[in-house]
């Protein structure tokens, strides 16, 4: 069996509603290798259409943010219940930006609502102190993803020494826990590096910003590795 190597675009707000669509039409054109598992986060508002556009492929589109498993008084909140009403059963999780914004955000609290009910989730972390490794288990997906605060969006990516250092430590506490966690990099990663970045053995796949925004550039970056 091939080992995949994950690959998540985040689109952030960078698109439009037009701009989110001609690209989501784009990539279910076109064939992804049987080395990459492709997810695609859209803004939230474009979720349901995005999700469309991908149904025939194997791309899974994924929510960028969710903020309580179910409240009904969560004003401008994103639910799991309705994420998944929509067909959407993933969710970015603690996100730096996310953290930037609520400077009160603690990944735990949130987890300890969509673990029981197994809501597959990619948790962002920019230091280990903030994985909570006791709560998490085998039971369904759960991903890491590394991002290096300093790196997300300046167009300054971590040398390579320096993410084989975290993710080795990380993937050594996993081990003690007797988790099996893919743990994804994130941080200015491009056509230029990705390359080098999936080549490690620490680095299940890679969590992409701007990068992923653009056709040719998301598909240099999938194909980095054939």
């Amino acid at each position: 069996m091939i080992k995949q190597k994950l690959v998540i675009g985040n689109w952030k707000n960078y698109l439009d509603a037009d701009q989110t669509i001609e690209l989501a039409t784009k990539i279910s054109n076109q064939q992804i290798p049987d080395n990459i598992r492709l997810m695609i986060s859209p803004c939230n508002l474009y979720l349901s259409e995005v999700n469309k556009a991908l149904n025939e492929s194997s791309v899974e589109v994924i929510s960028q943010n969710i903020t309580s498993y179910e409240s009904s008084s969560d004003t401008g909140g994103v639910t799991a219940t309705d994420l998944k009403n929509i067909g959407i059963s993933r969710t970015i999780v603690g996100h730096s930006e996310v953290r930037k914004r609520n400077k009160d955000f603690k990944s735990e609290d949130l987890l300890k609502q969509i673990i029981p009910a197994k809501f597959n989730f990619i948790l962002c972390f920019e230091s280990i102190d903030q994985i909570p490794f006791n709560i998490l288990n085998n039971d369904f997906e759960i991903t890491l993803a590394y991002e290096p605060v300093w790196a997300i969006g300046t167009g300054e990516t971590a040398s390579i020494e320096h993410i084989n250092e975290i993710h080795s430590l990380v993937k050594s506490t996993l081990s003690e826990f007797n988790l099996d966690i893919p743990l994804l990099y994130g941080g200015s990663v491009n056509p230029n590096n990705s390359k080098e970045i999936l080549s490690q053995k620490l680095v299940d796949g890679v969590l992409v910003g701007g990068a992923s925004t653009k056709h040719e550039d998301l598909f240099k970056i999938i194909n980095s590795i054939r």
